[in-house]
């Protein structure tokens, strides 16, 4: 069994850690926030390989647009994974991310980018940066959304996790520079869509699955997931 949590002691017959991603799960809209506005966004989602434990995580995002379709955005996430193996590792990890994002024109679709990085207690800190794409139909009701993104993620001063599943055999293991392929989709319901049609910020509820693939120089790893967020104008 894997997890993509830095920090995480692993049970059943595989022993491996990879270093994180900085953002857990984020769908936001199409359309950039516009100049001056400001916007919170609060999500949980939940991931898992079949058979292992999962991964429970929860977000706060800030929103703010810059003018020429574009927003710049900070986050931090919580991250911990619903394990109670022998290993007395902490299985939690605290990630941070800056991000831009920006619509070309009135195009269907919005480029982003982040870096970021994060702490996990029993592995130490990592630094990671992703980029992609989403796609979807701009409205102010209901909006299909997909996007797709790669990621690189590179623990800094790793240290060996321990990895224990039977105490009379006690193993480690250590991240290291891991590559991922995310893909999201979901739908983004307007729960104010009058003061959308006057191009004012307003409340947004956002569900939807996503699949994330993991791979460094030994193994990779696919875990699916859902999550659901919340927009809220400020």
């Amino acid at each position: 069994m894997k997890t993509f949590l830095l920090a995480i002691a692993l049970t059943g017959c595989s022993h491996h850690v990879f270093s994180p991603p900085s953002q857990a799960f984020g769908l936001t809209g199409i359309r950039p926030l516009a100049q001056g506005q400001r916007a919170l966004d609060v999500e949980v989602s939940r991931h898992a390989e079949i058979f292992d434990p999962a991964v429970f995580a929860g977000a706060g995002r800030l929103r703010t647009g810059i003018g020429d379709n574009a927003e710049v955005s900070v986050e931090g996430t919580l991250m911990q994974v619903a394990d109670t193996g022998p290993s007395t590792a902490d299985r939690s990890i605290y990630a941070g991310r800056a991000g831009v994002r920006s619509r070309p024109g009135n195009s269907p679709f919005a480029v982003f980018a982040g870096l970021g990085g994060g702490f996990a207690p029993a592995g130490g800190g990592f630094a990671a940066a992703d980029a992609g794409i989403a796609v979807g139909w701009d409205n102010c009701v209901l909006v299909p959304m997909l996007q797709g993104s790669g990621l690189i993620s590179r623990p800094l001063a790793p240290r060996p996790i321990d990895v224990t599943t039977d105490l009379d055999h006690p193993q480690t293991a250590t991240p290291r520079p891991t590559y991922g392929l995310d893909v999201r989709a979901g739908l983004r319901i307007s729960l104010t869509p009058f003061a959308c049609r006057r191009g004012e910020p307003g409340m947004w509820l956002t569900g939807g699955l996503d699949i994330t693939t993991l791979v460094d120089a030994e193994q990779s790893q696919t875990l699916g997931g859902v999550g659901f967020g919340l927009e809220i104008p400020l």
